[in-house]
């Protein structure tokens, strides 16, 4: 992987402000677009210290330039193989991040009980600055490459078992562990209904879909190492921030948030690590269509 020269950081950095500017304003600075967290999380745990001490906005903007920051890092390991003109890449990388935190928005819908119109709120107030930061992103180190990547065999197969691999494994750990982590236990996103469990397999597909995407753009040759690559850092890094930010709002609750996390990461990692098995085994699937 090519180290980042001084140029890239700066241009970065300039990226990461300007999208801050106009991300932060709209979050910590209009009541009415803020954050609220779920009145069943409010009832049930102790606020954080963050909270308690009143520098939960000074927090939040921490977190926001957390969030950027981690996408240029991220952008720029992936989009060196991965085709297109730099501004595109980084605004399909930022949006597609974006929607992996509107997931996680409808989460709050489907297992905290939130409105449906709140979350829609959060999803366009957080999904349209990501997109505009990773196209900033993408014009400030991003470049163009033409030639095309080979295509992943079989993308239908690849998508169907990151899906399944995420809900599988997020399902089966989280009604192990639901008993253990005691009152937030709610923040583990354990499905009982079919709204829960079809949203966790849409954002499986989501997910898939991604990996198809972006399968070629890190530098790795094998195929555990991009299955690893992808599940852990470029999706498991943004699904693990998005939950971190309960620890803003709430106290002791950062083991749980970091699980739903983490366990997320392994399930794609699985279904990955399948397909690119699959893939390298049996010639029929290795064959691309």
């Amino acid at each position: 992987m090519e180290e980042p020269r001084e140029g890239d950081v700066i241009r970065a950095a300039g990226a990461i402000v300007l999208t801050l500017a106009g991300w932060g304003l709209i979050r910590l600075v209009f009541p009415t677009l803020d954050y609220f967290p779920p009145e069943s999380l409010t009832r049930i745990l102790e606020r954080s210290w963050f909270v308690t001490t009143g520098i939960r906005k000074l927090a939040g903007l921490g977190y926001l330039t957390g969030a950027l920051v981690l996408m240029a890092v991220f952008f720029r390991a992936v989009q060196g193989r991965w085709p297109g003109r730099g501004p595109a890449k980084g605004f399909a990388y930022g949006t597609s991040l974006g929607v992996v935190w509107s997931f996680g928005f409808l989460t709050g819908w489907a297992f905290l009980g939130t409105t449906l119109r709140a979350e829609l709120v959060n999803i366009v107030v957080d999904l349209v600055p990501l997109a505009v930061g990773g196209w900033l992103i993408g014009l400030a180190v991003g470049y163009d490459e033409p030639k095309s990547a080979p295509g992943a065999s079989k993308p239908w197969l690849a998508v169907l078992l990151v899906a399944f691999g995420f809900l599988a494994v997020h399902t089966l750990v989280v009604k192990l562990v639901a008993d253990l982590v005691g009152a937030a236990s709610p923040l583990l996103l354990v499905p009982t209904t079919f709204l829960q469990i079809a949203l966790l397999a849409g954002f499986g597909l989501w997910i898939g879909g991604m990996y198809v995407v972006l399968r070629a753009g890190p530098p790795f040759e094998s195929g555990w190492a991009r299955a690893a690559f992808f599940a852990f850092g470029v999706f498991g890094h943004s699904w693990t921030w998005f939950h971190l930010f309960f620890v803003i709002e709430f106290a002791h609750v950062l083991h749980t948030v970091l699980l739903v996390g983490v366990v997320g990461a392994v399930g794609v990692f699985i279904g990955a690590l399948a397909y690119e098995w699959l893939v390298s085994t049996i010639p029929s699937i290795s064959t691309t269509s």
